[in-house]
């Protein structure tokens, strides 16, 4: 069990009171458990969240794993301030910090844990009904209920595997999105969260890097969640890369394609023939076979 988190293993689905909810993190939520609680202990900082439907917030589930999040803050008092705990969500976009999720119902001392979720949007924008600046976030449920779970799934993520294409699945399962989440942090920061191709390392207003962690061999075709099948791109280069503008060689040079009837962009064609930016850790640079299979998918051999 991780010690950056509760004091015990929860499971997906257990109802606890706000007193319970308090004895299993060890801590104090005051007078009632809402919103984001951000706790930074010596063992690595955590988040809990209680999503609420309800009158107060404005959190909404899009789907059965997919929720935005509201930073609901005060009106009254304007533009919604950058807490601790908003920067530690904004931040959970690209760090490895555990987010647990509850969520309740007006009125009622019933927390429903949902699991471990991932930040895939922070975004600072204008509420035009309140005509203020507040934070809202995208999570997705991983299926996972510890922190070991996730860091089990790293630890994939880093492997070379024996079988790194695998056949397309109907749908992702637990384990595959928790592999997915930790592949785009892992990916990201093996390249600085600079695109190998152009160097960019251009971030939001709210401090989001820009760089994707592209797959080499899609995943849309069984292109695995490993370090290897990884390379960190700007969103043109990514998207440049993904339709087959470019390629690159098994010696890290970029291979430019061409078209008969469109030419090809200025910003693919000036690095043609250069080396892209590799990780320091040669376990995590752009492995022969994921490089050799994109190459074929796009014609290039």
């Amino acid at each position: 069990m991780s010690s950056r988190g509760p004091i015990r293993d929860l499971a997906i689905g257990e109802v606890l009171t706000q007193e319970e909810v308090e004895s299993v993190f060890d801590t104090k939520f005051g007078y009632q458990f809402k919103g984001i609680t951000y706790r930074n202990p010596s063992a690595g900082r955590y988040v809990i969240i209680n999503a609420n439907e309800g009158a107060i917030y404005k959190d909404e589930f899009t789907s059965e794993t997919e929720l935005t999040y509201d930073g609901e803050g005060e009106p009254e008092k304007g533009d919604q301030m950058l807490t601790n705990a908003n920067r530690a969500m904004v931040e959970a976009e690209h760090e490895e910090i555990p987010i647990y999720l509850f969520t309740s119902e007006d009125g009622l001392d019933e927390y429903e844990y949902e699991g471990l979720v991932e930040v895939t949007d922070a975004r600072y924008e204008n509420e035009l009904s309140e005509d203020r600046m507040k934070y809202k976030f995208d999570l997705q449920k991983l299926g996972l209920a510890t922190w070991d779970e996730y860091l089990a799934a790293a630890t994939e993520v880093k492997e070379d595997s024996e079988e790194p294409l695998i056949e397309k699945p109907e749908r992702e399962d637990s384990s595959q999105l928790k592999r997915s989440a930790a592949f785009k942090r892992k990916v990201r920061s093996a390249y600085d969260y600079s695109c190998a191709i152009c160097g960019s390392e251009r971030r939001s207003p709210i401090g989001n890097p820009e760089i994707e962690a592209a797959h080499i061999y899609p995943k849309s075709k069984g292109g695995r969640d490993v370090a290897s099948n990884g390379i960190g791109l700007c969103k043109l280069h990514h998207w440049a890369f993904d339709v087959g503008w470019f390629a690159i060689s098994d010696d890290y040079e970029v291979i430019v394609g061409d078209s008969e009837e469109i030419a090809t962009p200025d910003e693919v064609l000036e690095f043609e023939g250069k080396n892209i930016e590799v990780p320091s850790e040669a376990n995590k640079s752009p492995g022969e076979l994921f490089l050799r299979e994109h190459r074929k998918l796009h014609g290039f051999e």
